[in-house]
C-alpha cells in the first residue's frame, strides 16, 4: 500500500448512515473526488457493490 487505507476496511470518513463525512468539503481527498461510480461498481444494491468492490481490491492487490 502506497497511502490510503487497505482493501477491505472502511473509510474513516465513513458515516453510520454509510455517507461520507467531507463529501462536498475541500479536504476530502482527490482520490474520492475524482472516483466516477461505475454500474459494474455499483450494482443493483448494496451487496452487489460490495461484492463487485472485493473482486476490483482483488484484482488490483500488489502482487
Amino acid at each position: 500500500m502506497t497511502g490510503g487505507k487497505p482493501g477491505g476496511v472502511p473509510c474513516v470518513q465513513l458515516l453510520p448512515n454509510l455517507r461520507c463525512a467531507l463529501f462536498g468539503k475541500p479536504e476530502r481527498p482527490a482520490v474520492c473526488a475524482s472516483l466516477r461510480p461505475t454500474q459494474e461498481m455499483c450494482g443493483g444494491n448494496r451487496a452487489e457493490a460490495m461484492a463487485g468492490l472485493a473482486a476490483m481490491e482483488l484484482a488490483t492487490r500488489p502482487k
